[in-house]
């Protein structure tokens, strides 16, 4: 196992709710791109293993189920 640091670069989520306004998406949009996070993965995971681990730890951290995301890997 190894820690990856990554930043998201861009998020969409599936906003299914309907009262759910445009702000307040943009505002979970907000709190997500340019944020920074730590996720565990195995020495053999492909980048589209690192993408599925970075989008569950973002689903969980909004509670929305997220379309697709684009991210950079974030060098110490």
């Amino acid at each position: 196992m190894k820690t990856l640091t990554l930043q998201v670069t861009e998020v969409h989520f599936d906003f299914d709710d309907e009262g759910f306004t445009s702000e307040e998406q943009q505002e979970v949009i907000d709190s997500v791109v340019g944020n920074v996070f730590e996720v565990e993965v195995d020495d053999t995971d492909t980048d589209e293993d690192i993408a599925q681990v970075l989008v569950e730890e973002v689903t969980d951290y909004t509670g929305w189920c997220v379309y697709s995301l684009d991210f950079i890997h974030v060098l110490k």
